[in-house]
């Protein structure tokens, strides 16, 4: 079913039954714009040659709202916060940074520069400011490591709270004057809910984003989009100051999703829309579970690299944005199964994969390396992590210390492949207990689905509660497939230069739901 038509039919499905007295639900918006953006993955490690990476931001306000947006930057391993700032965008506006090593020393911070005019607070400097270990340190400490290359991969997350007014002094302060500056007046301070806080009302949306991970001494560049999600909250501005944790996911208001899984070889033709509130848990909250319910896949499917003409390689992102407003060191919600231990909080995996002539193997345990101390075999521990394919024939190094060989991650899990399949597909499906069974759990008393029929064009919609919850299984995950092709030295007029490429492209999912 196209873009369009998914979107027509969960606005007529909303519109027709709403949630809990709303007609407004988060979902993952498919045309890329949204009140709240994900942008999968972050680096400023080093390649398998010691090039190292820097990755480039971009958020653009298509509205001619100004917006005001919280940007934070968390590290890969637990989602801690490394980096936040507020962020204004005047009408039509596009902020870049790019987040660089703070130094060549592979021990030192990522560091964010930009060289835009935006406003923010608090402003960045000419030279940048370093990400920091504070809440992952002294009374915030967890059982991971308490150092700052921790902060050198990891994601990053914005969150529109609102937009100023127009006209307005403190509007006409974020707006780029005929110079190109706009002026910033009482636009910064350490305490701005008086002014700021009171002053903006409820999001629009209408943002999108992009990331670049580029590494110039090697020659290679990718891009990825944002992931977008449209009602993150509804009717209200979420503003935070500066210095804490909020706003996140955990605030989505109301408290509804709305999920659509598409026709299956068991279904072709029909599409189901899943209308969902939530009751909160003892870990998460309700907002948690209805902002994690739009991302909910049982199985992560993309294509794979290792041909040894070219040297290639292939990572695959996994991000789970929401994991660590389920999990903590003493326990684990659904649908996530393991607590926080210094190895990190396992999430266990298969893994099946298929050459282009449709031969096809399982990896099995032996075949994952490295394995962390006190994990299950084939797991994914990170909030971050990377599955670095590897040749079983010996061609790529298959060391636990080696990082991955496209990204040069330190949060990685590598599996090697049959030696005879180069190149193919592979699909991986999350086992861990508590995503298989009871997975999450929508509130039985306000879950409803329409079943839409794409041949006949006929739908038929619960108006009451079903026998049971709506269910999803698997985890909430983003990310995508990076691959590269190395293909030495070319002539360029009578020069040399590299011939060396990277592409990604973003991971197709099953959504697996039920009733």
């Amino acid at each position: 079913m196209n873009t369009f038509k998914r979107k027509a039919l969960a606005s007529a499905v909303l519109g027709t039954l709403g949630i809990a007295g709303t007609a407004h639900a988060i979902y993952q918006d498919p045309n890329g714009l949204g009140q709240a953006l994900i942008y999968p993955y972050y680096t400023v490690n080093s390649d398998p040659n010691g090039n190292p990476f820097w990755t480039l931001f971009s958020v653009v306000n298509t509205t001619t709202d100004v917006k005001v947006v919280k940007v934070r930057f968390r590290e890969g391993k637990a989602s801690a916060e490394v980096l936040d700032f507020n962020l204004y965008l005047s009408p039509n506006d596009v902020w870049t940074g790019a987040v660089i090593p703070a130094s060549a020393d592979a021990s030192s911070p990522a560091h964010l520069v930009t060289a835009d005019l935006s406003c923010t607070n608090p402003k960045i400097p000419a030279t940048g400011v370093d990400f920091r270990n504070y809440q992952y340190v002294g009374a915030n400490d967890d059982p991971l490591a308490d150092t700052l290359d921790r902060t050198r991969e990891g994601y990053a997350e914005m969150f529109e709270m609102g937009i100023l007014p127009q006209p307005g002094q403190l509007s006409s302060a974020a707006i780029h004057t005929s110079t190109g500056t706009p002026t910033c007046a009482g636009l910064t301070g350490s305490n701005l809910s008086a002014s700021v806080g009171l002053s903006i009302t409820a999001p629009t949306g209408g943002l999108s984003g992009t990331g670049t991970i580029i590494n110039v001494l090697s020659g290679r560049d990718t891009m990825y989009n944002a992931n977008a999600f449209t009602d993150w909250v509804v009717g209200t501005a979420a503003y935070s100051d500066i210095g804490n944790d909020a706003p996140n996911f955990s605030q989505t208001t109301p408290e509804d999703s709305v999920v659509v899984k598409g026709p299956t070889h068991a279904a072709p033709g029909i599409t189901t829309v899943y209308l969902s509130s939530f009751p909160g848990g003892s870990v998460a909250s309700a907002g948690a579970m209805a902002a994690s319910s739009t991302m909910m896949h049982s199985n992560v499917i993309n294509e794979y690299i290792l041909d040894a003409a070219t040297n290639s390689d292939t990572d695959w992102v996994f991000t789970f944005p929401t994991k660590r407003l389920f999990v903590t060191t003493a326990t684990a919600q659904p649908p996530f199964t393991a607590p926080l231990t210094s190895s990190g909080a396992c999430e266990t995996i298969s893994f099946t994969y298929f050459n282009r002539e449709e031969g096809s193997a399982t990896a099995s345990g032996v075949d994952f390396s490295p394995l962390p101390p006190g994990a299950a075999a084939n797991s994914l521990c990170y909030e971050s992590t990377i599955l670095s394919f590897r040749n079983g024939s010996g061609n790529a190094p298959t060391s636990p210390d080696t990082p991955s060989l496209v990204l040069g991650s330190q949060n990685v899990t590598a599996v090697s492949v049959t030696p005879s399949y180069q190149n193919g597909w592979a699909n991986v499906t999350f086992t861990g207990t508590q995503a298989l069974v009871p997975g999450l759990a929508a509130d039985p008393a306000f879950s409803s689905s329409l079943t839409y029929n794409e041949t006949t064009g006929l739908g038929v919609a619960t108006f009451t509660a079903p026998p049971s919850p709506n269910v999803f299984f698997g985890l909430p995950v983003v990310g995508f497939m990076v691959r590269t092709y190395a293909n030495g030295l070319l002539s360029c007029s009578g020069a040399s230069c590299l011939g060396n490429y990277m592409a990604s492209v973003q991971h197709n999912y099953v959504t697996t739901a039920t009733p």
